[in-house]
């Protein structure tokens, strides 16, 4: 069922500055749905004036506008409560990394590079009104700009004049440095942070830009480095064979301004395309390491219990006239269902704090009572190991914080020590109180593997339990912190693992 089908009218902001595009949008926009009123505006002021006495269900606005620019139409947009939920397509003539990561931390629907077709534009507002709109991450925009990158230029010269003109030439728009000589220049290489493109001399004393471009393109570690070769008009012999050694061009001497801008804007250019490139890639392979993680955590965390419950379902349908046996039964899958219920609140208070979403909400608790839950609802794997366990927490002892989160949290590590306890079956929950906040123990008498130790708060961290995900004690630290606390651990051959949990008092 496509989005038209349960909408028969749709109100449309195209924002941009140009009539002919403005024309072709609107133009595509109005297959979207049966009815299609456009609203248009060339510039964001404007739009946002729009905004204010039109119910608009579907923006779509350039980036660059007059007046006000379409990234700060959105933040407008999803600050806004009357506006927050309104879908958002953003289109843009270049392609850079930080504008585009800016617009989806800002909570951009779609964003798309011009030029683009019809049958692509269409696509792309029917998927931007099917999917739920995400929220503004606050703190984003002044994490994109600190990520912006400032490309690195090393001009190498024997001739000190011949550096500052050139030095003066690019300093406003580049981050600019210099090497009288090659083996310098080769030492600026090396170190970080390595210049994004060097403008070689080709004749030096010691050590020619010959001889500098062949090490620079035979070291792993700066053969990405972009090589342009400044060179008199005589030289054309050396220019040949820089070009052949990896250069990508060359500037003739005296340098002329113009030229050596545009020459260095043209190869930035590619630069930040190969960038940006590199790191399109690295975020495919990130999203399908996630993507992995994310199923086999619902294999394991999923799937298993529900075929349990399956199980124990059948088993009771054929003992229900043996009520202690199928009492057992009910009591296993309704452990079954928490446990699912846990991972699935996990999963989605994990998500919401780890992009910055999430509301807390703390609220005074009495730690004890809610340690004797989660105990209760891990006592299936107390029974079955046959574990002694001890809750010495006093019963006025109260601290703030969430419910449900502090039932995850303390579920999961209880349940860790339950797991690993195997020399002496036996967990410990003990407190004390120091400063402002009280601390909760976590005791059991097996050390951390030593192949983990150090990374035992980490995510998908896990040895020895077979299939479980290594989420649990990343999980907890989370949600402790999350609280306003901190989480620590101690272990060792002899007297096992303690894990403390400080959260504010009460």
């Amino acid at each position: 069922m496509s989005w038209s089908d349960n909408h028969q009218s749709i109100t449309v902001l195209i924002v941009e500055p140009h009539e002919t595009i403005r024309s072709m949008i609107a133009s595509t926009a109005k297959k979207l749905a049966p009815e299609v009123t456009v609203v248009q505006s060339s510039n964001g002021v404007d739009a946002r004036e729009k905004l204010n006495y039109n119910d608009i269900q579907l923006i779509i606005s350039e980036w660059k506008l007059p007046k006000l620019e379409g990234i700060s139409l959105l933040q407008y947009v999803r600050s806004n409560p009357r506006t927050a939920q309104i879908p958002f397509v953003m289109t843009s003539a270049t392609i850079d990394q930080s504008n585009v990561m800016q617009a989806i931390q800002s909570g951009v629907s779609e964003y798309i590079v011009k030029p683009f077709s019809s049958q692509i534009l269409l696509s792309r507002l029917q998927r931007a009104l099917s999917k739920p709109v995400r929220p503004m991450n606050a703190v984003t925009t002044e994490q994109s700009e600190q990520k912006e990158h400032v490309t690195q230029v090393l001009v190498v010269d024997d001739v000190a004049d011949n550096i500052k003109v050139i030095s003066d030439i690019l300093r406003k728009d580049y981050k600019v440095k210099a090497a009288l000589n090659g083996k310098k220049a080769l030492q600026i290489c090396a170190m970080e942070p390595q210049p994004d493109l060097v403008l070689l001399d080709i004749m030096m004393p010691d050590m020619d830009g010959i001889e500098v471009c062949k090490r620079l393109k035979a070291d792993p570690n700066t053969q990405h480095i972009t090589v342009i070769f400044l060179s008199a008009l005589e030289q054309t012999e050396h220019i040949v064979k820089g070009l052949e050694l990896g250069a990508v061009d060359y500037i003739t001497k005296p340098a002329n301004p113009s030229i050596v801008r545009s020459r260095v804007k043209a190869h930035c250019r590619a630069i930040d395309s190969n960038r940006l490139m590199r790191a399109q890639i690295d975020t495919m392979m990130e999203n399908a390491k996630l993507r992995e993680q994310f199923d086999t955590v619902n294999q394991q965390e999923v799937v298993s219990p529900i075929k349990e419950i399956q199980t124990a379902s059948n088993s009771l349908s054929n003992h229900l006239n043996d009520p202690q046996k199928a009492q057992q039964y009910l009591d296993f899958i309704q452990q079954n269902c928490q446990q699912l219920q846990l991972h699935l609140d996990n999963m989605q208070a994990l998500q919401k704090i780890e992009r910055n979403e999430y509301e807390l909400k703390p609220t005074t608790q009495a730690i004890h009572n809610l340690l004797d839950k989660v105990l209760l609802g891990l006592s299936h794997i107390i029974s079955n190991q046959q574990i002694n366990i001890t809750n010495s927490v006093p019963a006025d002892l109260k601290i703030r914080g969430e419910q449900q989160l502090l039932f995850a949290l303390f579920t999961h590590l209880i349940q860790n020590a339950l797991e690993a306890s195997t020399k002496n079956k036996a967990v410990t929950i003990s407190a004390q109180t120091e400063s402002q906040f009280h601390i909760i123990e976590v005791h059991n008498s097996d050390p951390i593997p030593q192949q983990i130790r150090h990374q035992f708060l980490e995510k998908f961290v896990s040895h020895g339990k077979g299939s479980r995900s290594g989420l649990g004690t990343y999980t907890a630290k989370v949600l402790t912190e999350q609280q306003k606390g901190f989480i620590e651990y101690r272990s060792d051959e002899q007297s096992g693992t303690s894990v403390y949990v400080s959260l504010p008092i009460a």
